[in-house]
C-alpha cells in the first residue's frame, strides 16, 4: 500500500502559494516597491521550498512503488492524487489569469492619470506575476512527473509504439491524436 506516501504528498500539495496581489498595495504607491519586493522574495522562497519538498516526496513515492508490489488500489490512489493536483493547478492558473486581467485594467487607469507610476507598477506587477507563474509551472511539472510515475507502473500503459528514430517520435508526438 502506498497510503502513507500518498497522504504525505497530498498534504504537501494542499499548501497554497502566498498571495502576491494585495489591494492596499495599489493605494499606497510609496510603499509598493518595498512591499512587492518582499512579496516576490517570499513567493520565490515558497516556490523553492515547495518544489524541493514535492520532489523529495515524489522520490519517496517512487521508491515505495519500486520496492513493493503495485496494486490496482495503489494506482487508483495515484490517479486521485493526480486529479487533485490537476484541479489545483487549473484553479491556480484561472486565478492567475483573473488577476492578470484585473491588474491590466488597473494599470490602464493609472497610466491615464500618472504615466510614471504606471511604468513602475507594471515592472513590479511583472516580477510578482513571474513568481506566480513559476508556482503554476512547478505544479504542472509535478503533474507530469506523477503521470510518468504512474505510467511506469501501470501494465496497461506499457503498450504503444516504440521509437528509435527521434524524427519519427517527434512526428508522432505532434500528431493531433498523440
Amino acid at each position: 500500500m502506498i497510503d502513507a506516501a500518498i497522504i504525505d504528498l497530498t498534504h504537501h500539495l494542499s499548501r497554497q502559494p502566498p498571495a502576491i496581489v494585495s489591494p492596499y498595495l495599489a493605494a499606497q504607491a510609496a510603499t509598493t516597491a518595498r512591499a512587492s519586493e518582499r512579496l516576490v522574495r517570499d513567493a520565490e522562497r515558497w516556490n523553492a521550498d515547495w518544489a524541493r519538498d514535492a520532489e523529495r516526496q515524489v522520490d519517496a513515492l517512487r521508491l515505495r512503488l519500486e520496492t513493493g508490489p503495485v496494486t490496482a488500489q495503489d494506482l487508483r490512489q495515484l490517479d486521485r492524487l493526480i486529479d487533485l493536483l490537476t484541479e489545483q493547478t487549473d484553479t491556480q492558473a484561472a486565478t492567475f489569469r483573473s488577476l492578470e486581467k484585473r491588474t491590466r485594467r488597473f494599470l490602464k487607469q493609472v497610466k491615464a492619470r500618472a504615466p510614471q507610476d504606471a511604468a513602475r507598477l507594471a515592472i513590479e506587477r511583472d516580477r510578482l506575476f513571474a513568481a506566480y507563474a513559476r508556482s503554476c509551472l512547478i505544479r504542472f511539472e509535478l503533474v507530469l512527473a506523477l503521470r510518468a510515475l504512474r505510467a511506469g507502473h501501470d501494465p496497461a500503459a506499457q503498450s504503444g509504439p516504440v521509437f528509435t528514430d527521434p524524427a519519427a517520435l517527434e512526428k508522432y508526438l505532434r500528431a493531433p491524436a498523440a
